[in-house]
């Protein structure tokens, strides 16, 4: 497989398109996502030139939603032409997709972008040169031949039934309307072409090419949603767009003084982070795969919480409290779903749907982890304290009715004078069904904590008395005489996995579930997780007794693991591992790591995970009673740290060395 050649500002990659170079080629503006397909190639297949629309979902059978894929309204073929082999160029700090392909004296450059100046607007501009004097047709269409291809909860099941979720309304040579099978709901797309800047309305363009003379053809597509009125029309939407961008790397960019391919592959984090987020509204969330695949069904997951809001909260406030805006104004749903599940309170669902419906098709995870609920609270209480936020009222009531969902959750057990949690996950997906996770336990109590905190006056004085009581009665496995933690009472009761299993294939795919929930191993970081959450809360011996333990079982066959362990492994001062774990998590996505790129899309929690592990683990900062602190431990191939961060309002930078880390504000 071809791996791209990563510069400080552009990711370039030669040969034909794969699933793989379209998925790391996805470009978007959080509203709009485009997977990096050529427009030379026709489509084969109804689900292929995939285009999303945050927020558009339809069911595909009763309870079950899938993110609804958008026709190829980008269509641009040169007739005649074959395409062997593409040069792509992603400008990051443009935000601009280029492919090249030459074919018989002809060289084609075809740019496109989704306009981050403007939400509704997609845009092509295709250059042709020959090598001699001649007729070229280029054909521009919109193809309305759509088909969804949901994709199971279960990954060893390969979907092959497409489900049409859009039908035809209307459809002329410059405009299609299509209307949602279920919903009722519409979206139109409205189509201007430009040759050398001037329009023409034609969609067949017969084109007279001179020896070595350019031509460009624009396609400027205007998508709207729900009957949303068109955006006026900029008189230069790529300068337009190009200034936007130029705005976001300023709050956003971290530069390294470092090896360039390591600075690019950062900034391709941060990109699709930026693409992926639609930073305006709170009605929509970021789902597992963004809008780079339909892969979990588009859902939300705690990866928003957890893993990506610090990056918004530190970069672009605004957006993290529109994502904390759309938990709380799911609140009604997350009661609704405790009060279905025989619970009081609020739980939020596993996988979310955009209306707050839980998506989970598989009952041991969409019963059993339920620490989403307390990572919505945590993730709240940490957006509160970085961006300086008010509390508001319905912010109150998320903490309150969530702390009375746990304390009907867990079980109260009499001879021990402990509540219990039992039949629930923790992060770590292989060790099936546990007794007392205590990942989940500690969030859990955390959660009820910040209820006692900020909801106090919306509890009752027997409420406060109970919640109190449970808080201070919640199972913590934690032996002193070791300052060890335990995952779970069944953990260390496990069979050890065989030395021979681990290295190939991730054991989903090679052992039978129900045996892979009997060995003693980790899918992904579980307590080491909870270390990077609190790292003010646990001593440094208790941090490396997590460490030494837990570390050599996993076997990292989730992309959430990486990031974590270099997480901790940099505050540990663990250099060597942080290192190989950094390495892992930055280059998940753009050397495949987990050969599943190509076929699932970006890996989102991963772009956060990575970014944590440099900015909370080598760099160190921290917010904490409106106060910001940060303690570098740089490794060896990274020379120098130099960032912009907002902190209450307030524009910091932030420039570290092996010698010194300075804060200083800005503005």
């Amino acid at each position: 497989m071809a791996i791209p050649n990563i510069h400080s500002w552009q990711i370039n990659l030669e040969g034909p398109i794969t699933d793989y170079f379209e998925s790391i080629f996805s470009i978007g503006n959080g509203y709009i996502g485009i997977r990096g397909y050529s427009l030379q190639t026709p489509k084969t297949k109804l689900q292929e030139h995939a285009i999303f629309r945050a927020g558009f979902f339809e069911p595909v059978k009763p309870g079950i939603t899938d993110m609804v894929q958008l026709p190829d309204v980008l269509g641009m073929i040169v007739q005649g032409y074959r395409q062997e082999s593409v040069t792509q160029s992603l400008d990051l700090r443009q935000g601009v997709l280029t492919q090249r392909w030459q074919a018989e004296g002809l060289t084609v450059s075809a740019e496109r972008m989704v306009s981050m100046a403007d939400k509704q607007l997609i845009c092509v501009r295709m250059t042709l040169r020959s090598e001699k004097d001649q007729l070229v047709t280029v054909q521009v269409s919109m193809n309305d031949q759509v088909a969804n291809l949901p994709v199971h909860d279960d990954q060893m099941i390969n979907e092959t039934e497409t489900v049409r979720l859009l039908e035809t309304v209307s459809h002329t040579s410059n405009a299609l309307k299509m209307c949602a099978v279920h919903s009722g709901r519409m979206i139109q797309f409205i189509q201007t072409v430009l040759i050398s800047g001037e329009p023409v309305s034609e969609s067949t363009l017969r084109l007279k090419l001179k020896t070595g003379e350019p031509v460009t053809v624009e396609k400027r597509v205007r998508v709207l949603f729900d009957g949303e009125s068109a955006n006026a029309v900029d008189t230069d939407p790529w300068e337009a767009h190009a200034k936007t961008w130029e705005a976001l790397w300023q709050d956003c960019d971290i530069e390294l003084d470092a090896d360039e391919e390591i600075q690019g592959a950062l900034r391709w984090n941060i990109f699709q982070m930026l693409c992926n987020n639609a930073a305006d509204d709170s009605r929509v969330s970021i789902g597992a795969r963004g809008l780079t695949h339909g892969r979990y069904k588009g859902n939300t997951f705690w990866d928003t919480d957890i893993f990506l809001l610090p990056f918004y909260c530190w970069h672009r406030p605004k957006a993290a409290q529109n994502l904390m805006q759309y938990r709380v104004d799911l609140l009604p749903e997350a009661k609704k779903l405790a009060k279905k599940q025989n619970l009081d309170g609020a739980r939020y669902p596993w996988m979310c749907a955009v209306d707050g419906d839980e998506q989970c098709e598989s009952w041991d995870i969409g019963f059993c982890e339920v620490h989403v609920t307390a990572d919505v609270a945590y993730a709240l209480e940490r957006m509160l304290e970085i961006t300086g936020t008010p509390m508001t009222e319905d912010m109150r009531q998320l903490l309150a009715d969530t702390a009375h969902y746990w304390k009907s959750r867990f079980t109260w057990e009499e001879e021990k004078q402990q509540y219990s949690s039992f039949f629930v996950k923790g992060p770590d997906e292989y060790c099936g069904a546990a007794i007392n996770n205590t990942f989940t336990n500690f969030m859990a109590k955390h959660n009820v904590e910040l209820a006692l905190q900020y909801a106090n006056d919306l509890l009752d004085e027997k409420e406060r008395k109970a919640l109190r009581f449970f808080a201070d009665h919640i199972t913590i496995l934690y032996e002193p005489e070791n300052a060890l933690y335990q995952q779970d009472e069944l953990f260390d009761r496990l069979e050890p996995l065989p030395v021979t299993m681990v290295g190939g294939e991730p054991l989903y795919r090679i052992i039978c579930f129900d045996r892979m929930q009997r060995y003693r191993a980790l899918k992904q970081a579980d307590l080491v997780q909870l270390m990077v959450l609190f790292p003010n809360r646990f001593s440094e011996k208790e941090k490396c007794a997590v460490w030494e333990k837990y570390e050599p079982l996993t076997v990292h066959d989730s992309s959430l693991s990486f990031g974590v362990h270099a997480h901790l492994a940099f505050q540990l001062g663990l250099k060597e591992k942080a290192w190989d774990y950094f390495m892992r998590s930055l280059f998940l996505d753009l050397k495949d790591v987990m050969h599943n790129t190509g076929r699932e899309g970006v890996h989102m929690a991963s772009l956060g995970a990575t970014w944590q592990a440099l900015v909370y683990g080598m760099l160190g900062l921290w917010a904490q009673d409106g106060t910001i602190t940060a303690h570098a431990q740089l490794p060896d191939e990274i020379r120098s740290i130099s960032l912009s961060v907002w902190h209450r309002g307030q524009k910091h930078k932030i420039t570290a060395t092996h010698e010194q880390t300075l804060i200083i504000k800005e503005g």
